[in-house]
Formats: structure tokens, sequence, C-alpha cells
């Protein structure tokens, strides 16, 4: 099997820093972008309109006064440097500052943002061009506007020559620095973002190295972990392997006070019933014999009471504590049965059991016991004498059931929901019980991924069943 890596989880720390990390990098790149595209621009409109400036300088010189006219002789050279750009048209216009027409496209002269420039031109020492974008004939054209003072008899006169050149090419050489920037960027940026998924892998292989490790682990292991992470992990490591520590001391001291409790509690019990038990012997009088049997009563009641509480608490402490095993059902069920059979005899009881299948589980073996004991020995207290009790291991399609079947008084269907409560006793019952057994008896069904189930036995009765679904059961032979 391969291993993933990456699992895109809004809650993982990898997705959360690839998403920073990506998101940060796409500003960066945006920004990036709008640099190289204005930097493309500016590029752009100085590498053209450096042309344009000498082409409208070399008419500009070429103007002259002739006859107290201005005239001109167009050179050819005017125009060479506009050449590299085959597609774009050229215009052009010479006039003076009162906007008097010399030559060139006189249409020009109509646009207002050519009027406008020439008005605010002003004429200086060393000449000096203007760039302006205008729209002439449908096209948008760049244009440089160049000035000089010619003098004639009249005085000083203004000529201003304007050159304009469609922006096509310049449009695609800019288009084209921009394309090759933005290839640029966005190799950098993909780049970038691999060394970064790569860095944050490696950054938390020890994390996840950690958490491979303590899945391997059974859940009684609390040893120590033992493995080489970098001095970030390793204060998390310390302070899981204290953890772990810790709850082996708690786990150790709960077993031994189970097992003192037992002790201390069933040992002043047991003299308590014996010294009753002494009284109740030597009485005479009615009256005190049934206060003497109310109290043996009430110790007896007692008794399984501690005996159930502890019996919870160690199949708690077990499963923290000991591997699963794989039990046997039917040797378990006839165990227990045995183990029940002479009190069944006493109240003339038939304790039956049928085998139709032999499978066997994993889990606790003293806790699937005490599960049987206590939902059997419920059956046979809850039944009147003389009747039967019917313990069945089958297997109906893909699930296998362990049914335990009484003709008692049965559970009323208000009432079923309510037996698995801690400490529950049905209202009106002839027999006392603790409240633990049902509690006890789900809990152990549960931790077996069992479902324990509550029906009416025909005509009268209840019939208990645990059932086994798929795959937490196998056949034995």
């Amino acid at each position: 099997m391969i291993a993933v890596p990456f699992r895109f989880s809004t809650r993982s720390m990898r997705f959360q820093l690839l998403v920073c990390s990506a998101g940060l990098l796409l500003v960066i790149g945006l920004l990036a972008l709008m640099v190289v595209k204005r930097f493309a621009f500016e590029t752009a409109q100085s590498t053209f309109d450096r042309p344009l400036a000498n082409s409208a300088l070399q008419i500009l010189e070429e103007v002259r006064l002739e006859g107290g006219e201005l005239a001109i002789d167009m050179p050819f050279s005017a125009f060479s440097g506009l050449a590299d750009a085959p597609r774009d048209k050229v215009f052009y216009l010479v006039t003076t500052k009162q906007q008097v027409y010399v030559t060139g496209y006189q249409g020009l002269l109509a646009n207002d943002s050519v009027r406008h420039k020439i008005q605010a031109y002003t004429m200086q020492l060393e000449t000096s061009p203007e760039y302006f974008d205008l729209k002439f004939r449908g096209e948008y054209l760049r244009a440089a506007l160049v000035g000089r003072v010619i003098y004639t008899r009249n005085g000083p006169q203004q000529v201003l020559v304007l050159v304009g050149q469609t922006a096509e090419a310049r449009t695609e050489w800019e288009h084209q620095l921009s394309e090759v920037a933005l290839k640029l960027i966005t190799a950098v940026i993909l780049c970038t973002l691999i060394v970064i998924v790569l860095l944050i892998y490696q950054v938390l292989k020890p994390v996840k190295l950690l958490n491979q490790k303590m899945m391997k682990r059974s859940n009684i292991d609390l040893t120590p972990i033992d493995l080489d992470v970098p001095e970030e992990v390793s204060h998390l490591v310390k302070s899981i392997n204290i953890f772990m520590g810790q709850l082996d001391d708690t786990l150790s001291n709960l077993k031994n006070f189970t097992s003192e409790a037992a002790h201390q509690l069933k040992t002043p019990l047991a003299g308590m019933r014996v010294q009753v038990e002494l009284l109740h012997s030597r009485e005479t009088s009615a009256e005190t014999e049934r206060a003497l049997a109310r109290v043996l009563e009430a110790c007896d009641v007692l008794e399984r009471t501690i005996e159930q509480l502890l019996n919870q608490a160690t199949i708690k402490h077990r499963y923290r504590s000991i591997e699963p095993q794989t039990i046997h059902i039917n040797a378990l069920v006839e165990k227990v049965c045995r183990s029940l059979a002479i009190q069944a005899l006493t109240r003339d009881i038939e304790l039956s059991l049928q085998q139709e299948a032999q499978f066997s589980i994993v889990g606790d073996a003293f806790g699937v016991e005490q599960m049987l004991l206590n939902l059997i020995e419920n059956a046979i207290k809850y039944s009147p004498n003389g009747k039967s009790v019917e313990v069945e291991v089958v297997r109906r399609g893909s699930k296998a059931s362990i049914v335990i079947r009484d003709f008692g008084p049965g559970i009323a269907d208000k009432d079923k929901p309510l037996v698995f409560e801690r400490f529950h006793r049905l209202a009106g019952g002839e027999q006392s019980g603790t409240g633990l057994g049902m509690s006890i008896a789900a809990d152990v069904a549960e931790h077996c991924r069992a479902l324990l189930l509550l029906k009416d036995t025909i005509p009268n009765g209840l019939t208990v069943e645990i059932q086994f679904p798929y795959k937490t059961w196998q056949e034995a032979e």
C-alpha cells in the first residue's frame, strides 16, 4: 500500500501551511506581474518614442523661410527610423503656434488634443519633445511634438512639428515582454511552491512518525516512546511519556484499590451475615425472625451489589490493561450454564442449552462471562418455579447470536430502554436486584461490538439476544 503524504483537510496543518504559502506566493506573483507589466509598458514607450522624436526633429530642421513664407523639403531619412514597425501608420503635421497649416495631414489641426497641445507648448532654448496619445481617423496614435522659433521680417515665428504613429508594434512588443515575464514568474512560483510542499512534508514528518508509532501500539502499552525527533517535537514526546507514566500509575493504583476494596468490604459483610444467622437460629419470636430474615435479605443484596460494582470496575480495568483474546463462545456458554445449574434446580427450573452453531469472538473473556452470568441469572431469577429457561447459540445469515429465553413476567415496552441504566430496578418485581446486571451486560456487548436486543417471549416472558454482526465473529470447530 502506498502512503499518501497529504490529506486535504481544512483542519490539517499541512493544508493550512500550504494554503497560506500559496496565498502569499499568489499575492507576490500578482504584485510582480503588475510591476513587470508597468516596466514593459514604460520600456515599450521609451523604445518607440525616441524614433518619433528624432523624426519630428529632422523635419523641424528642414523648415525654412522662402519669400516671406515657410517652406520645407521633406527629408527621406525622417521616417527611416520608423520603418521597424512596418504595419504601423505614420502621420505628420507642420504648423505654427497660431495653428496656420504648413504641410502634412491638415485634419490633425481639427483634433482637440492636438490644438490643446500646440497652444500649451512652451518654446525652449533646447528643443524638448512632448509626447501624448490621441485618436485620429478611428485609430489610436502616439505622437511627439517639437518646436522652434524662426525669425522673419515680421518678427519671430514659432513653428511646430508633430509626428504620430499607430501603436500596433509597441503594443505587440509590450505583450511579448509581459508574456515572457509571466512565464518566468509562473515558473518561479511553481518551483517555490514545490519546494514549500517538500519543506512542509519534511518539517511535519516527525509528527507523522510519532502518530504512526502511537497507532501501532496496543491499548495496554504505556511504555515510554523512543523516537529520534527534532528538538521542537521532542518536547511533545516528553510530555506524552510523562502522561503515559502517570496513566500507568493510575491504572496500577486502580487495580490495587479494586483488590483491597473487595477484601475490605466482603470481610465485615460476611462477619455480619454469620452473626445474623446465629441470632436467627436462636430466636423463637416470629416477629424477630422476620426482621432477621429481612436483614439477611438486605445482606444478600448488599453483597451482590458490592460484587457487581467490583466486577464492573474489574471489567473496565481489564479493557485498558489486557490485550483482547479469542473466546470460544460455545465453551464459555456451557461453563456459565453449568455454574448456574444448581441455582436453577433449587427453583425447579429447567435450564436447557441448544447449540446450532460454533463460533468465536475477540474480546475479554472475563467480561463476556460476566455478561452471560448476569443475563442467564436474571432469566432464572425472574422465572416462576417449575418453568424453563432456554439458551441457544445460533447463526442467522451473516450474524451469530446467543439467545436467552425465559417465560416469566417479561418487561413492558416502555421499561425496556430503561433496564440498561445503572441501578434501575423494575417496579413491582417480587425479586430484588442490584440494578447493575443489565448495565454491565450492555457495556460488555458494546465493547464486543455486539447488539443487545430485548424481545417478548410468546406467550409471555423476555427474550434477550446478543447479536454479533458480520466480521465481529468467526466460525470455530
